[in-house]
């Protein structure tokens, strides 16, 4: 299982420093961010790595820095909305998916497997029952095309989310039935409404060819606020819990929060996970006054490193 980073992380560093930086503090692996840009703290960021203001030789440039920094391109974020009403927006989100599928083709390293391609579903939970054959249509589209490219599109399920439980995560790889689709699975978005982290893991840890990480806490809206529980700076969100009761919570980074990263990596080396394990920062995170992208993603690196020898498992 190889430390992994993922660079929606940092959204205005561009790959010409984030790829020496990130092999130089000890990273062995990337999931590199391409989408346009994303809300940080109500204010839209460009982000540095939209594939499309790369030339081809920017293509050509990042591949030889991967190459030469002997990094692993573990997947490619292309995040867009899969479910929506609105047939324009619906048409330039695929468009834009399958342009990154034939992306994930075009940045395959030497001696590497093909990219995955990490997206998420879009929506609402309460989209999930109106808009759940949508979006097993439109993935079954993205499929058929993946399968000629060789990549295989992963869906992540995020809290407040249409694919929020591991209950729909694991209907919709099962509706969609094709090799080429699978689940880019972050055990935050399960840890924040305090689902058991084994019952996560076991489920969907076989279900998935991506996985990412982040430090989180929460708490029950019911009960009082523990002292010094909330993060100054960072960004809250509100959820339900399996039993109804209504959550707070925060994405954290490494070390702030409850995660327990070295029970986490036993139960997904006993889940049979072989690949890479990436790092993502939050936006919630990103928002914080003075965020500093390179000097976090050092001490994310050093938390995972002991967190790696803590669990004793490889990192091959």
């Amino acid at each position: 299982m190889k430390i992994g980073y993922n660079t929606w992380s940092m959204a205005t560093v561009p790959y010409t420093v984030f790829v020496p930086e990130l092999a130089r503090m000890g990273f062995q692996s990337l999931a590199i961010s391409v989408v346009p840009g994303y809300p940080i703290g109500g204010t839209y960021v460009q982000n540095a790595g939209d594939f499309t203001k790369w030339s081809a030789s920017d293509r050509a440039h990042l591949k030889s820095l991967m190459v030469s920094h002997d990094l692993e391109l573990a997947s490619v974020v292309g995040n867009q909305p899969i479910i929506g009403d609105d047939q324009a927006k619906a048409d330039i989100a695929m468009a834009r998916l399958r342009d990154t599928i034939d992306l994930c083709v075009e940045l395959t390293l030497p001696h590497q497997a093909v990219p995955a391609l990490n997206t998420g579903s879009g929506g609402s939970p309460a989209d999930f029952e109106t808009h759940k054959h949508q979006l097993v249509d439109r993935l079954g589209e993205l499929a058929d095309h993946a399968a000629k490219r060789g990549v295989i599109v992963c869906i992540e399920p995020h809290v407040g989310a249409a694919i929020d439980t591991p209950e729909r995560s694991e209907w919709l790889i099962h509706a969609v039935g094709s090799p080429h689709v699978a689940l880019d699975f972050d055990v935050s978005h399960f840890e924040v409404v305090n689902l058991p982290l084994e019952a996560a893991v076991a489920r969907l840890a076989p279900l998935s060819k991506s996985v990412e990480i982040k430090d989180q806490h929460c708490r029950y809206l019911d009960q009082p606020e523990p002292a010094n529980w909330r993060v100054p700076g960072n960004g809250v969100g509100k959820a339900f819990g399996p039993d109804g009761h209504p959550i707070e919570y925060q994405f954290l980074l490494a070390g702030e929060g409850t995660f327990d990263l070295p029970r986490y990596l036993s139960l997904m080396d006993r889940a049979g996970w072989r690949g890479a394990i990436g790092f993502e920062a939050s936006v919630q995170c990103q928002m914080r006054p003075g965020y500093d992208a390179l000097a976090e993603a050092e001490k994310i690196f050093h938390w995972m490193d002991r967190a790696w020898t803590i669990a004793g498992v490889s990192r091959d």
